[in-house]
Order: structure tokens, then sequence, then C-alpha cells
């Protein structure tokens, strides 16, 4: 989308891109209006003029005439009008016909129009790569080794119709995995219900068991399930049997909580933990596949950029180490908040250190590193400071030096980059220390 358009919702105060596709005499008419309006017109004779110039991308409204309207693409991406005395029968893309005299007065409302549904198209596109990359697990990004291995774990479980338990710390993604078992199994065509288990009574449960019948229904926090609601469950496990696995749903369930201490505890059922244990899938810490996390940043930042349609300048140096160094105890969600939150405080620039350490007052700030049993904050971060937090310079240059190696894997040559010092420099201080490249 072009940033004509971009602004204040319900204006249109910046120069627009119109397209017009005429031969006819209304071509004259529809360029002077454009005019006066102070939008940009760009002509062409004819669709196949317009194809091959390849400029619809950055289109804000496209007109035509009569007797271009049967040739008119079933697939534009961008908003058309015919502007003519009378309609030609044209395909449903169109928004419709427009008569040459009301059409001055009808342009600022037409381009309002077409920036609305714009975003609404941006949006349907946003949604369809985020079904696909469910539906095909890219979804779940990295390639370390744990996050390949939970890959093939959710594609196994995908191909069979076995009661799966997802397990994880609190943001690992794994309501996500839960969607990704849904969408590669036998059922996807079908929708996917979700149930908040604190919320639910035995009634409700047993309701839910029976509407979902078909399809997958996935249980989220299961742990919080109150014991009358595990008792319905537990009933329903008991009850059901192979011939039944096409009429029955197909049950997910999601916990944070390790559920052998409540069973032991006798806060949970123990009959209920090995029914749906079946299956069991581990979603890892985000601290346990720490090499993906550039990779996931980037596509939360890819994603945070797309319903703008404007381009995104990607991550400083600097600002790629400093997420590398993080111990993220939120995990992906809060990755994700840190992110999004950076990309808007950028203000398009690239999103350097700074903005990644912008943390909300109410959030946890994040620890860059551990030494002598104590966690430690940045320097940018620190709210108040005394003489005992100072530590020899000796002890916090070696610190830094030690996470950039570690944040570049013992690339001296990356490393140095990003420290902003010589390679020579950063060898010497290598021996001087007795660090470890690895």
């Amino acid at each position: 989308m072009t940033t004509a358009l971009i602004g204040n919702r319900g204006s249109v105060e910046l120069k627009a891109r119109v397209a017009l596709i005429s031969k006819s005499s209304t071509k004259v008419d529809v360029a002077a209006s454009v005019a006066r309006s102070g939008h940009e017109l760009v002509e062409f004779e004819d669709w196949n003029a317009f194809v091959d110039a390849a400029v619809e991308s950055t289109m804000d409204l496209i007109l035509f005439d009569h007797e271009q309207a049967l040739g008119l693409p079933r697939d534009l991406s961008v908003p058309s009008v015919q502007v003519g005395d009378r309609a030609a029968k044209a395909p449903t893309s169109s928004l419709g016909c427009l008569p040459p005299a009301a059409f001055e007065a009808a342009l600022e409302p037409l381009l309002r129009i077409a920036n609305e549904l714009r975003g609404s198209m941006i949006r349907c596109r946003e949604l369809e790569q985020l079904v696909e990359g469910v539906r095909s697990g890219s979804a779940l990004v990295g390639r370390s080794v744990v996050t390949r291995r939970l890959h093939s774990s959710l594609s196994r479980a995908a191909d069979t119709d076995a009661t799966v338990l997802i397990e994880g710390p609190r943001g690992a993604g794994k309501s996500l995995a839960a969607r990704i078992v849904h969408c590669k199994s036998r059922r996807s065509d079908r929708r996917l219900e979700v149930l908040a288990c604190e919320q639910e009574d035995a009634e409700s449960l047993t309701r839910a068991l029976s509407a979902a019948r078909d399809t997958t229904l996935v249980l989220e926090d299961v742990d919080r399930l109150p014991a009358p609601a595990q008792s319905v469950l537990v009933r329903h496990l008991k009850e059901r049997n192979p011939s039944q696995l096409g009429t029955v749903p197909r049950l997910i369930s999601t916990t944070a909580a390790h559920l052998p201490e409540l069973v032991a505890k006798g806060a949970f059922r123990e009959d209920l933990f090995y029914r749906l244990h079946a299956f069991p899938v581990v979603v890892p810490a985000l601290r346990e596949r720490a090499e993906d996390v550039v990779m996931i940043a980037e596509a939360i930042l890819d994603a945070a950029a797309l319903p703008s349609g404007r381009p995104h300048n990607g991550f400083t140096p600097a600002a790629l180490a400093l997420l590398e160094g993080m111990q993220w105890p939120g995990n992906v969600a809060q990755l994700e908040s840190t992110v999004r939150r950076a990309y808007l405080l950028a203000g398009g620039a690239a999103i350097d250190r700074e903005h990644l350490l912008a943390a909300p007052p109410t959030a946890p700030l994040p620890s860059a590193g551990v030494t002598g049993g104590a966690t430690r904050r940045s320097d940018e971060v620190d709210t108040a400071i005394d003489e005992d937090a100072i530590r020899p310079f000796d002890e916090e240059e070696q610190t830094i030096l030690s996470r950039a190696l570690r944040a570049t894997k013992g690339n001296v040559r990356r490393a140095a980059q990003l420290l902003g010092i010589g390679r020579a420099t950063l060898y010497r201080k290598i021996q001087q220390y007795k660090l470890r490249l690895q």
C-alpha cells in the first residue's frame, strides 16, 4: 500500500495515486477533476498497458471507463470504480459505476472508502498468511535442534487421533502448538474449539464436549479445571472407544503447571492425568532455544509492520546482540511485546538498544547476565545505584566481552564489530582474561 492514504482515519489529506484506464472522452474530465483535487493521476490506454507498467501495488484507486469494463482483471488488489453514464457488466471486484458529473464531488469519499477497503484487504492477507503458517508449521519460527524436535513431535501428534497434552512455561507458544496440531490433522477443515478451563463448570464442559464432537477441542490451562469438571472429563474419556473416534472431539490440553505435583497434592485427578498424557509434547522455554531469538524477533517485526504497509529497517547490530543476551523469563510472549513496542518507538528507523530497553514500569526488566550469583541489569535501565553495585573495571569488561562472544557463538570478527573495537584488541582481551570462544 502506498503511503498516500496513511494518516488520520476518515481523512484524505495527503496525495493519493489514482490510475485511469480509458481512451474515451471521459478521460479529459476525470483527469481535470483529479488534478483539481490535488491527487496524482497515472493514465493508461488499456489494461495491458496497466499490467505491463507493474504499478498496481503503488496505486490507491483504479478508475476505468465503459469500454474497459469487460476487461477488468478479477484479481486486482486495489479498489476499482467505473466512471461513465452507463454501467457495463463488470466483474464483482469493481465497486460500481459513477456518473462523470458526480465524480469530482465523490472523489474524496471514494478515496476514504478505498483506504478502508485496502486496509481490510491487507488484514485479510495477514490472516491468510497466519493460517497458512500455522498449517505448515512455519509460524513456529526457529532452526535450533529443540525447535526441530518440537516440529517433529507436533507432526506426529497431528497424524494420530490420540489425546495430546502440551506442556511448557507461560508465553512459550503452547496455544500455537495446539493450533498447528489441529491444522496439520485430518480435521483441519473444521473449526477449532478452544476452552479456558478456569471458566468451565461441569455443565458447560459437557455442552462443549457435545458441540465439538467432530472437530478438535483445546482445553487451555487444564490444570485449572474445577474438580466437578474434571469428573466430567474423566467420564468422557472412559466412555469413548476406538470405533467412536470419528464422532467424538479430538482433545488437546495445554498446561504450564507440573501436573504430577498437582496430583501428589490432590489438586488434580491422577486418572485424568494419565488419560490426558497419552501423547505428551513439551514446548521449550525460549532460553532453551536461544539461537532462535533473533529469527523469532525478525518474524515478529515483519508481522508488526505488515498492517501499516510500510517497510521496517530491522535491528541494529547492537540491538541483535542485546536480544541474544537477554534471559527472556516471559518467553516468546515477552519477546513479542518488547519487539512490537520497540517498533513503535523507533518510528521507522532501525530498532536500537534503547528501543528494546524502554520497558514499561509495570513489566519485569530483562536480565542481561548473571555474575557472582546476582542478576545484573544493563546500565541503561538502572533507576538507582549505590557503591555496592560498582565492580572493578576489569570484571565489568570481562562480562561485556563474554556476552558478546556468547551472542556471536565465538565469532571474534562479529563480536568486535558489535563492541565497536578492533579485532586485534579483542584477541588481546581474550588472551588477557582467558575467555572461551564457545
